[in-house]
């Protein structure tokens, strides 16, 4: 056997012996990234319920209308111009695996200035004005896409851009739900007076409902006009698949929340809580998944009477095994009481699905 047959035979062993250790080394990078990415996303996400937190606090105390009507115009444009700034940072990436780290960074940096900021405003009692919308929009903006620039300038002059991901007129045509764009896949769902902007129910504000879960809310009016149920997702409810309802009743010209099934918030599902004495004794709601939690009114039959659907996603299978409609009726104060109780057949599951 020659020296170069030796020596090719050695170099081919060490070639093989390279890649196999290169193998592992880059599915540990891909794990290692991967963990990067999700603790990024976990960063910004508490930083991000901090801000809402703060947020509501300063709206909280803010003595006019018009002050609070200013600080969610600012917050709104403030919203536009952070995740312009975290695309323009993930673009450097050039479509890695490391742009979402780069991006959830950006937008954690910048929630954590803007929570300082808002915090400032508590620190003074709120004494000062809210910064107009056109001033709150950092310089950041000066490293956005044209396109996004000048939707960042058109939700600092207005509050909001000028489509809208939904819209629904009272039976009267005195009232309007509305959840206007102001951002990626972000609305401000809120009651107004049609054809204005004034806000008289902030669902944004009363609710919670922030961020992308706004879009899934919906206002089904009752044929009256003097009530009307909320169905929404709850903040960071994008884990899982969650739905709750609120009610509002029309009183002396002003609306205000009634009490609502989803009210009582434990480890119980909504469908335990609420059909306790009214499920069949041969159904278990401890079989349904806790992580579909779905309430949500489906149609007032009266002024007096909404019909609420409560589904059952089994543990195991995760598909649709049960569901409940339960007839709500109200008195003149606004308490309601389940009158009536129907199992859905398997048909109508079947068309659920």
């Amino acid at each position: 056997m020659n020296r170069n047959y030796l020596a090719a035979a050695a170099l081919v062993k060490s070639a093989a012996l390279l890649i196999w250790l290169l193998i592992p080394v880059a599915q540990i990078h891909a794990q290692t990234q991967a963990s990067m990415n999700a603790e990024a996303r976990a960063d910004f996400q508490r930083a991000d319920a901090d801000l809402n937190k703060t947020y509501q606090s300063v709206l909280a105390k803010l003595p006019t209308v018009e002050s609070k009507q200013k600080l969610r115009e600012a917050q709104r444009a403030w919203v536009v111009s952070r995740d312009a700034e975290a695309a323009h940072a993930a673009k450097e990436a050039d479509g890695g695996s490391m742009a979402p780290t780069l991006r959830y960074a950006t937008m954690t940096q910048l929630t954590q200035e803007r929570i300082k900021e808002l915090k400032a405003l508590l620190d003074h009692g709120t004494e000062s004005e809210p910064k107009s919308a056109a001033s709150s929009v950092t310089p950041s903006q000066a490293f956005t896409p044209e396109s996004t620039s000048e939707q960042a300038q058109s939700v600092s002059e207005t509050g909001r851009t000028s489509s809208s991901s939904a819209s629904s007129v009272s039976p009267d045509k005195q009232w309007e739900y509305k959840c206007d764009e102001y951002g990626l896949n972000q609305c401000a769902p809120e009651i107004v007076k049609p054809g204005t902007t004034d806000v008289v129910v902030d669902l944004d504000q009363d609710l919670e409902v922030h961020g992308p879960e706004a879009n899934q809310t919906e206002v089904i009016w009752a044929p009256d006009s003097k009530r009307f149920a909320c169905n929404y997702a709850p903040l960071h409810a994008h884990h899982t698949r969650v739905e709750f309802v609120a009610f509002y009743q029309l009183r002396d010209g002003e609306w205000a929340a009634l009490h609502s099934p989803s009210d009582i918030k434990n480890e119980d599902l909504q469908l335990a809580q609420l059909g306790k004495g009214h499920l069949p004794k041969d159904f278990n709601p401890r079989h349904c998944a806790p992580d579909n939690d779905v309430l949500k009114v489906r149609k007032w039959t009266n002024a007096n009477t909404a019909i609420l659907y409560a589904p059952c996603y089994g543990r195991k299978s995760g598909d649709l095994e049960a569901g409940f409609l339960f007839t709500l009726k109200f008195d003149d104060a606004g308490k309601w009481k389940i009158v009536d109780t129907h199992r859905m057949s398997k048909k109508e599951l079947g068309a659920e699905q």
